[in-house]
């Protein structure tokens, strides 16, 4: 929902999907999804499921907001200003600390590293005040708030930047 700077991010690789899933960012913080499917890959009729399973109004009036919100105008161009914002920002700390390729799109990228050091740096970022995901043992995972701004984005760039050195000072320390 707006995370790689289009509704959906099928839109950004010019395919049409069959079928498609939505969740977390559906809900925008409250458990709803759906599950949305086209043509022959449909396996109801329209109508014929009559509703919802075990939706509520709650729920739908969630999903609805964050559609309206992603959906406003002026919102997903602010996404890939902050989207390319963060990704400029990550290659300039890429080529500063001698890591991989900056990988991703919208508000959604991965910074690899050339050694498997991901946990030393969320360690290090934890203790600059910035949380961060590594869902490899080499890679650094960014996914901020679609509502993001470019003073958040430098902020982390700086605390980023400090975990760095930390880690870059550790290593040296232990090659001693």
């Amino acid at each position: 929902m707006g995370r790689c700077g289009a509704l959906l991010a099928e839109q950004t690789y010019g395919v049409r999907a069959d079928i498609l899933t939505l969740g977390k960012g559906l809900g925008g913080g409250v458990p709803l999804a759906a599950l949305l499917a086209r043509g022959t890959a449909c396996c109801a009729e329209a109508g014929e499921l009559e509703g919802s399973h075990h939706g509520n109004a709650l729920m739908s009036a969630a999903g609805l907001a964050v559609l309206e919100t992603v959906l406003e105008h002026g919102f997903l161009d602010q996404v890939g200003a902050a989207g390319r914002h963060l990704r400029d920002g990550l290659s300039r700390l890429a080529g500063r600390y001698g890591l991989g390729e900056v990988r991703g799109q919208g508000l959604l990228w991965g910074l690899e590293l050339h050694e498997p050091l991901a946990a030393q740096v969320v360690k290090a970022a934890r203790q600059e005040g910035l949380l961060l995901n590594a869902p490899q043992a080499s890679v650094l995972r960014f996914s901020p708030a679609l509502t993001v701004s470019h003073g958040n984005i430098d902020e982390m760039l700086l605390r980023l930047a400090r975990a760095f050195a930390r880690v870059h000072t550790a290593q040296l320390g232990s090659r001693s």
